[in-house]
């Protein structure tokens, strides 16, 4: 996330999520996603079968063109892994959404990759403020995002630095 794209004002960088938190550090290295929703307050945490390393992955309902379907990544911060049978180039723009209301996941800010992406939230208690949130780009391959939980950056995942 650019620097220019940070809330200065309310942002800060922590270390660990507190206790309370929707997200979970692991063995101290890994920050684990345990709930998120979409606009409207549905669970995108899969109860489907699709687990990663034990864990329930977040589900989300992605769009281009004529093709769509659920996809399910992996709850663990800065993992790429996915299950499901969409696959498209790296580089092309989809539409993330609920998987159960369709709702288009809101954009936060803009994203630096080739891809010319959006930063898209979703968000990790079911009060949906921007103070708990996971961003992710909605550009299929871009790696990039950041969760923040309780106005304090807790983890990235970025191509390179932070840039102005």
């Amino acid at each position: 996330m650019p620097k220019r794209d940070i809330d200065k004002e309310r942002v800060r960088i922590s270390v660990a999520p507190p206790p309370n938190s929707a997200l979970k550090q692991v063995d101290d290295v890994f920050i684990l996603i345990t709930q998120a929703f979409c606009p409207n307050g549905h669970s995108l945490i899969s109860t489907d079968s699709d687990l990663f390393d034990g864990q329930p992955g977040v589900k989300v309902y992605l769009e281009c063109g004529s093709e769509s379907g659920y996809v399910v990544l992996s709850p663990f911060h800065g993992d790429a892994s996915k299950k499901g049978k969409l696959d498209w180039p790296d580089g092309t723009r989809v539409k993330v959404c609920c998987p159960e209301c369709r709702e288009p996941l809101p954009k936060m800010a803009s994203c630096r990759c080739p891809g010319d992406g959006d930063l898209v939230k979703l968000f990790l208690t079911p009060s949906l403020t921007d103070s708990h949130v996971l961003a992710m780009c909605n550009v299929w391959g871009c790696r990039r995002s950041h969760t923040i939980n309780n106005w304090q950056i807790i983890s990235e995942y970025l191509d390179g630095q932070i840039e102005d």
